[in-house]
């Protein structure tokens, strides 16, 4: 089919690719926070119900600083930042200082629900107390940490994204575009107040966070994409310094890439925030198979100079189709574990990768040979003696560490191993959403203040609710209210409560003391409703049956631990049924929801680690057909996973949603290496023991060590080294989970090759495995007939 059929070939991959291409320009990027878990899912779907109940809690946070803010000249500005903020496009409502009614004006007057009804003094009226209101807010039960700092220089402005539905129900326009825009215009803001306040305008929120997110994302995407392919661009030129050897492995490794995210373009179907990694990731894997196929190709040209060249390739082709159809069976095995995940951003990874590997897979053994076949056959240096040169650098290295002390070789790989799992023991997925920012950045500082200094980012509501008109405003359900927060009162990371109880409460204050005992507390809070109807809606549904308590919390607190939190808190409503008696509970909001997307990356990662494991394993006793042999060659790539868990654990670096998937990928992608040196290992040693005058049998199992390594030893050194230096520049990246990507990834390749070139092999001198020929006890030496020999030989 290549012989006739090339060039029909090379125009459907290259074509389809260059229309595919094409479609690029409409490649969606989703950042989206709130779809990580499946709506189906117990958290998540309490979440989704009680915004639909109680509305959105996306906004768009500005703290500003001045000294200043309880003077005419403070309120003017402040009066016109607010004009500014309600002008940034779909800001919907805002939500400030200047909402806060002010209730303490005038606190000798006898209270009157008429007057109360009738409107209240707030910052925007003329004539106001401003040394009181100042007194008044910066004691407000509601306003503190909520909308100014205790000392009342900072303040926050929270400008609430639209959410316009069309006659079809759909939000129009989409929501990242409305995000966008929404930032795009609290920045224009920013950066015009910046120059007229005396501290810079801080900026946080959901918005915020995922307009970030995307940014950082097509950044990298862009950027280190194109740095990735001309860097190893010039690693192939350096190493085989011909145009064949550069121009085919380059493009046969960016076509699956391109293929499948102009795929997904076509499709519509957005890159997350995890499949982002997919394109590089696609091209690198199929990176080992260009420098296997490069290799032996080399390898058949310096012993065959007088053969076609297109026999050539197709030769070197089949002798490296086996070890790499089935590491790519592997490397699926890894992928597929993620396949199955809960969560939805790591199952679309892991999907896209299995479609990509069978795709990319098919692309190398069409297009080398395709690429190939109106080519010459290259002249290639003649091998020594034996056909093959020796090992040089760091594999020469590795070869003769292995040879000296292979016991010494094994003995520190299991100790290594312990260790590391050890420390994957300590690991966990306690992380937090500053962790994917680097300090000092835009989002980073702004999280970082007012999770400090306006009472916490990350929030948890409980909904309390009762079948009785009115319950809450009744001391019963003002009491449940108030044993919810004396939970959170002994919680070290707890920031501010919002709470119906907490309206009351400040209500009290507008009165003198001697007159409390003329109000009950239903009286109050229906002063409240008539005084302050818009917070009375953050608190409670019309009817007083169910009560809202939001809590926020410190998300930077050394000591946060939301699963501890969360299980405390279901002890504390277990212990007081009295207090809770006849009320359905249910506890939402994105602070325990991202508690469940860390316990399910936890479990997840368990499962994985035992999945992909016996998945491989199972593979190799295919390839195999040993079940000693198979174990020895997952024990030496279960290595590198188990170092990445180790120094994560020991480190304290927690699990997030690009480190979970490392150890699979690990075991996966680090098993090809270790394939393509047992069976080159095996072809040696039978190549070896089956000469008319073989060695004996010590004798050849280090022969073959040091042919191994000199060949397929350097196709992995070469290609290994290539993908460490393309994960590496990772670490360059503004963006946390990208720069974990790729140290991770690159430590894990590292660790794999070195796994690979003297564990491996100590162990193939320490057990005697793999069995070939007359090296297996009780058979015969037989005389290979001459094809046969041929055949074994190195080629």
């Amino acid at each position: 089919m290549v012989d006739r059929g090339w060039w029909v070939i090379l125009l459907l991959l290259v074509g389809g690719a260059v229309i595919l291409a094409s479609f690029l320009p409409q490649l969606d990027i989703n950042a989206n926070t709130d779809a990580f878990l499946e709506e189906e899912g117990e958290a998540i779907a309490t979440y989704y119900e009680a915004r639909e109940e109680w509305g959105t809690d996306e906004f768009a946070i500005l703290c500003v600083t001045a000294d200043d803010w309880f003077s005419p000249a403070g309120i003017a500005r402040l009066k016109e930042l607010e004009a500014d903020l309600k002008q940034v496009p779909f800001a919907e409502s805002t939500m400030s200082i200047l909402d806060i009614p002010l209730l303490r004006q005038d606190p000798g007057r006898k209270p009157n629900l008429l007057r109360l009804a009738a409107g209240t003094t707030t910052l925007r009226d003329a004539g106001v107390n401003l040394p009181a209101a100042r007194a008044e807010l910066e004691d407000h039960e509601l306003a503190v940490g909520n909308l100014i700092s205790a000392d009342g220089r900072s303040l926050n402005l929270l400008a609430y994204l639209s959410y316009e539905k069309n006659a079809a129900g759909e939000y129009v326009p989409g929501i990242n575009e409305r995000r966008t825009r929404m930032v795009d215009g609290v920045r224009a803001l920013t950066a015009k107040w910046n120059e007229r306040l005396p501290e810079p305008v801080r900026v946080s929120g959901v918005p915020h966070i995922t307009v970030n997110l995307f940014e950082s994302m097509r950044h990298d995407l862009i950027v280190f994409g194109i740095a990735s392919l001309l860097l190893f661009t010039l690693a192939f030129a350096v190493v085989y310094r011909k145009p064949r050897f550069v121009i085919v492995p380059i493009v046969c490794c960016l076509l699956p890439a391109v293929i499948m995210i102009g795929g997904m373009a076509f499709l519509g179907i957005p890159l997350g925030f995890v499949t982002s990694n997919m394109p590089l990731l696609v091209f690198v894997l199929m990176l080992p198979y260009n420098v296997y196929f490069i290799e032996r190709y080399r390898e058949r040209r310096a012993r065959h100079p007088d053969e076609d060249g297109f026999a050539s390739t197709l030769q070197a082709l089949r002798t490296i189709a086996v070890p790499c159809f089935f590491s790519c069976i592997t490397t699926l095995a890894g992928f597929g574990a993620l396949a199955i995940s809960p969560i939805i951003p790591i199952r679309d990874f892991g999907r896209s990768m299995t479609i990509g590997m069978v795709v990319g897979f098919g692309v190398v053994f069409l297009f080398i040979p395709a690429a190939f076949r109106r080519l010459r056959g290259s002249r290639e240096t003649a091998r020594r003696s034996g056909g093959y040169r020796r090992a040089t650098g760091l594999v020469r290295l590795a070869e003769r560490i292995t040879l000296a002390r292979p016991a010494l070789v094994a003995a520190v790989s299991a100790a290594i191993l312990a260790l590391s799992i050890a420390g994957a023991f300590r690991i966990s997925a306690e992380n937090k959403f500053t962790g994917y920012f680097w300090p000092g950045s835009e989002v980073y500082e702004g999280l970082e203040f007012i999770d400090q200094e306006m009472g916490g980012t990350t929030w948890i509501e409980i909904l309390l609710s009762s079948e009785t008109d009115g319950y809450f405003r009744s001391r019963a359900g003002l009491d449940a209210i108030a044993a919810v927060e004396d939970y959170f009162e002994g919680v070290p990371e707890t920031g501010n409560i919002f709470s119906l109880a907490r309206l009351r409460d400040e209500m009290r204050k507008a009165f003198p003391k001697e007159r409390l005992s003329l109000l009950g507390d239903a009286v109050l809070l229906r002063m409240v409703q008539a005084s302050s109807p818009d917070l009375v809606k953050l608190t409670s549904d019309p009817q007083f049956r169910t009560g809202r308590v939001t809590v926020r919390m410190k998300e930077t607190a050394p000591t946060l631990h939301r699963g501890r939190i969360l299980a405390g808190l279901q002890r504390h409503i277990a212990d007081h049924p009295a207090a809770f008696d006849g009320l359905e509970i249910s506890v939402t909001g994105v602070f325990p929801v991202y508690a469940e997307l860390l316990s399910q990356l936890l479990e997840g990662q368990r499962q994985s680690l035992l999945a992909v494991p016996v998945a491989v394993y199972v593979i190799l006793l295919f390839l195999f057909r040993s079940p000693v042999l198979s174990l020895l060659v997952l024990l030496s790539q279960a290595l590198p996973a188990a170092v990445l868990l180790g120094v994560m654990g020991w480190a304290g670096i927690p699990l997030d949603l690009v480190t979970v998937m490392i150890a699979s990928i690990a075991i996966g992608v680090g098993i090809d290496a270790a394939i393509q040196y047992t069976m080159r290992f095996r072809r040696e040693l039978a190549a070896l023991v089956e000469r008319p005058s073989p060695p004996g049998a010590a004798e050849a199992r280090r022969e073959a060590l040091r042919r191994s390594h000199a060949t397929i030893g350097r196709a992995i050194w070469i290609a290994t080294s290539i993908i460490i230096a393309g994960f590496a520049i990772l670490v360059l990246s503004d963006f946390f989970p990208s720069v974990w990507f790729g140290l991770f990834t690159a430590l894990a390749m590292l660790i794999s090759q070195l796994a690979t070139l003297t564990m491996l092999p100590a162990l193939f001198l320490l057990t005697g495995y793999p069995r070939t020929g007359a090296t297996a006890p009780g058979r015969p030496r037989r005389r290979p007939a001459p094809a046969e020999a041929a055949r074994n030989g190195p080629e």
